[in-house]
């Protein structure tokens, strides 16, 4: 009897969270004001230039600047997030910033931008082509 009273709750709470999780994903900005959820194009997802540290980063700063304009963390914030040394998270922000992916504002405290020309960046759109390609070439040879 509490097997069939579990079932249930379980089930209740899974149609509620997925209710929550559709309202929260038909919002139109980047984060939904840090609703727990984190809306990413699948451009930086799939991008092969980047390193998975070099797409956390990317996510972290996506997550944080909300509909704002510009991020200002430590580095040390970034690296907490993330689980890795603070060395690892300078030297990945650094291979970003040359890679033209994020742009750093070496003030008081560093300030992160995403550029105006993200989703046509070299690096995302090389990428979204090859994953192009790959599908194209699946499909003629019926492959799943």
């Amino acid at each position: 009897m509490k097997t069939k009273y579990n079932d249930f709750w379980r089930t209740k709470n899974t149609k509620a969270a997925n209710a929550y999780m559709d309202e929260v994903a038909k919002e139109s900005n980047f984060t939904g004001q840090h609703k727990g959820y984190t809306i990413l194009p699948h451009k930086i997802h799939r991008c092969y230039g980047l390193s998975p540290y070099e797409k956390l980063i990317l996510v972290d700063i996506v997550a944080y600047m909300s509909d704002q304009s510009q991020y200002y963390p430590t580095i040390e914030m970034i690296a907490r997030n993330l689980g890795c040394s603070s060395k690892s998270v300078e030297r990945h922000i650094t291979t970003l910033a040359e890679k033209k992916l994020i742009l750093v504002s070496q003030s008081k405290n560093n300030t992160y931008y995403l550029p105006n020309y993200l989703h046509v960046h070299p690096y995302l759109l090389v990428s979204e082509k090859t994953h192009e390609f790959i599908g194209s070439v699946r499909k003629q040879v019926n492959e799943r």
